[in-house]
């Protein structure tokens, strides 16, 4: 049973908590009949007409702030001389997220103009690292069910950030007015613990996990990891993932050393370096042959642009334990920019590693001496020009799909539980193997939450402080299938 701390001094049922972004103490809403009607309508519920819009008849209705905006709507709902009432929404520039301005290296290698042709729908990307969180602010659109071969479970937990941080920069939700955004925003992610919260890990545990998501379906994985030292172990393994047409890519390391690490120095997987804001080799970064390309990993000691941030790359994680926005650099950094080149590559309708990496190499923008050197490689990756570049003829990738043998019967797999305080709030997180709405059934009190289909989970609650709150998480697929958990309790 899970104990989460929460406090309530009467045992009354938890409310949800509204997170929709509309102003506080006011309402729009539209009335039938003429000014007397209105008039009345605002004496009896205590309102105050603001303004009104000229020729829709819309009027804008305010109170006091202490009266919950939900509340206010149904009870104006049940009146019959309310035509319709809503709330005065917050809106945002359409796919605006608020730090997109701070993330130079979208930028830097054409994400906008890639975009308008795929954001990566459908491909999955598997990333082998310190695990992946769920559940930020901003969060990614799609994670898929992974593995944890560090401790041998199944759940992936990232406790590092390092992992978080990667996913994220391939596929961050994007354009939800939230946060920071991704590479290829519509690929999924398949995460794959090969490392502890500590950073490290062993061949072994990275060879079977490149392995279990070659035969999950991954079709990129991406390694920000290495070692100075070659491993037979690894890079069969590294050959079987590309000879079933996954492209591997890995980073060349952060020693500023003239030899690039392992498994980014095996020909089966793409090596990439890193570059600061002005596109110049970064001082950590490692070059050698061997490199392939390079793409934005950052410079934490410079200010190219003078926004009054270090030029690092900009990313939602984890550390210490919480989410935050933070700027990092490393060619751990760099290449998921390269794994999520891929990803679009694949899902304009390349077919093969082997032509992924042709048109990666062949559009890169030559940095240093004129073609290949082993400073850059083949120069900084292009996404703008990789999209143009695939032959328009290959059709694109279906979706993979498994033969049907009758209707879905098979519930969701709910795991990664967990959940978190403040004051006299409380919030419940968890993940699915498959998309599914998000509800929580409070025993007593009945069934919250929203019908939305996801794969990772989190509903905020206020409740009262002292009283304990027993439950079952609950989310349904798309066929209506139901998964219920054992009964948790938390107390406020």
């Amino acid at each position: 049973m899970l104990l989460l701390a929460l406090a309530c001094a009467t045992d009354e049922a938890p409310l949800l908590v509204d997170t929709e972004p509309y102003l506080d103490g006011e309402v729009l809403v539209k009335v039938r009949g003429d000014e007397v009607d209105a008039m009345k309508l605002e004496d009896e519920n205590e309102l105050a007409e603001v303004d009104s819009i000229a020729g829709i008849e819309v009027r804008r209705m305010g109170f006091e702030r202490e009266r919950r905006v939900r509340d206010v709507i149904e009870k104006l709902e049940m009146d019959h001389r309310v035509e319709f009432v809503e709330p005065n929404h917050l809106v945002r520039i359409a796919g605006t997220d608020p730090y997109r301005s701070y993330q130079w290296n979208l930028d830097a290698i054409g994400t906008d103009e890639a975009w308008a042709t795929t954001t990566g729908g459908g491909v999955v990307v598997a990333v082998l690292d310190t695990g992946v969180r769920t559940g930020g602010p901003d969060g990614l659109a799609t994670v898929l069910a992974g593995y944890d071969f560090y401790n041998n479970d199944n759940n992936p937990t990232d406790g590092n950030g390092h992992g978080t941080f990667v996913a994220g920069t391939i596929a961050q939700n994007t354009g939800n007015g939230v946060g920071v955004s991704g590479v290829a925003p519509g690929a999924k992610i398949l995460p794959v613990k090969v490392l502890g919260d500590g950073g490290t890990g062993d061949i072994n545990a990275i060879a079977n996990g490149l392995v279990w998501a070659t035969d999950q379906g991954a079709k990129v994985a991406n390694l920000s990891l290495g070692s100075a030292y070659p491993s037979a172990t690894l890079e069969n393994a590294c050959r079987y993932a590309y000879d079933r047409g996954v492209t591997v890519v890995a980073a060349t390391g952060n020693e500023y050393a003239s030899s690039v690490g392992y498994p980014a120095r095996y020909d089966t997987v793409i090596a990439v370096g890193a570059t600061g804001q002005g596109g110049a080799r970064a001082g950590y970064s490692n070059r050698g042959t061997g490199i392939d390309l390079v793409a934005p990993g950052g410079d934490l000691g410079k200010d190219v642009d003078g926004d009054g941030y270090a030029d690092g790359i900009l990313q939602e994680t984890i550390e210490n334990g919480r989410w935050t926005y933070t700027f990092w650099e490393g060619t751990s950094m760099a290449t998921p920019h390269v794994a999520a080149a891929a990803a679009l590559l694949y899902a304009s309708g390349e077919t093969s590693p082997q032509g992924v990496y042709r048109v990666l190499t062949d559009t890169a923008r030559d940095l240093g001496s004129a073609g290949y050197d082993t400073s850059y490689g083949y120069g900084q990756v292009d996404l703008a020009a990789a999209v143009a570049g695939v032959d328009s003829a290959a059709p694109p990738p279906e979706e993979e799909t498994t033969p049907s043998a009758g209707p879905d019967t098979t519930a969701p797999t709910i795991s990664a539980v967990s959940g978190y305080t403040q004051g006299s709030k409380f919030t419940l997180q968890w993940t699915t193997d498959e998309p599914a709405s998000s509800h929580v059934n409070f025993t007593g009190y009945g069934e919250y939450g929203d019908a939305s289909l996801t794969t990772a989970h989190a509903l905020s609650f206020t409740g009262n402080v002292g009283s304990t709150y027993y439950f079952t998480l609950v989310s349904k697929d798309a066929a209506g299938n139901r998964a219920e958990t054992s009964e948790y309790y938390i107390k406020l």
